[in-house]
């Protein structure tokens, strides 16, 4: 792992920065994924940090960062994106605090569709098993998604996306549909914000479904630089609560 995030780190120390009068658009906050692809000989790197809790009776809290994400212009529909949760720290009433490492997902965007009223893009990814228990799923597992967004007027517009991805449960092979919804604001050239609902459905009936609604502002400090903070809370005793921040950045 650290011989990817080395070479991974020079990769954007080579990127060209030409200069670019657009803001940055940035995948994080929230659940859902933009439909924006980066510029060719462009590089946003993406960092952050989650606080996750839940109210039910085991009392589990969840450290993770630097919730890394790459993300890179291969033309103008397609770009390469590498994720990486990075660590997750948890801690349990009346048990030691157990550290793992995430597993790394590697693939991209296409944007099949493009407008000034909605746009539409393809996800690809697939996730490799490198982390560590009980992070790790051990194994390659995939996720495609559709996603769009629709202009409501110059200042909001509806997102959301409609994912699929396959995983290991039991030594089968288990499915899990994931759904979201949300609308953005843009309340002045710097300040921007969402609110969204998403829910995540297996197949194996063993597993409970997942039910978050979350939201975040987020501040431009610059045309390549975006801070950002966000909360969810979850609508059912299976799903955690959550609080995070991070920062985006543009090369």
């Amino acid at each position: 792992m650290k011989e990817i995030l080395v070479f991974l780190s020079l990769c954007v120390i080579q990127v060209n920065a030409f200069a670019d009068n657009s803001p940055i658009v940035a995948d994080r906050p929230g659940f859902s994924t933009g439909t924006y692809t980066v510029k060719p000989e462009k590089v946003n790197v993406e960092l952050g940090y989650q606080y996750a809790f839940n109210s039910n009776s085991t009392g589990q809290t969840t450290h993770t960062l630097p919730l890394l994400v790459l993300r890179t212009g291969l033309s103008s529909k397609i770009e390469l994106d590498l994720l990486w949760d990075g660590w997750n720290i948890d801690d349990a009433d009346n048990q030691p605090s157990e550290t793992s490492g995430a597993d790394l997902s590697v693939g991209g965007k296409y944007r099949v569709y493009e407008s000034e009223k909605y746009n539409l893009s393809l996800l690809g990814l697939i996730s490799l098993p490198s982390g560590s228990s009980p992070s790790t799923s051990d194994n390659v597992d995939p996720l495609f998604g559709l996603l769009w967004d629709y202009s409501l007027s110059s200042d909001a517009s509806l997102f959301g996306v409609v994912q699929a991805s396959s995983f290991k449960y039991e030594a089968a092979r288990v499915y899990d549909a994931q759904i979201a919804i949300g609308v953005s604001f843009s309340h002045t050239d710097l300040i921007g914000s969402f609110i969204e609902i998403y829910s995540i459905l297996p197949s194996e009936a063993k597993l409970e479904d997942e039910m978050v609604m979350d939201g975040g502002v987020t501040c431009l400090l610059s045309n390549d630089i975006q801070l950002d903070i966000n909360a969810g809370v979850g609508l059912n005793s299976y799903s955690n609560n959550f609080v995070g921040f991070g920062v985006a950045t543009r090369f």
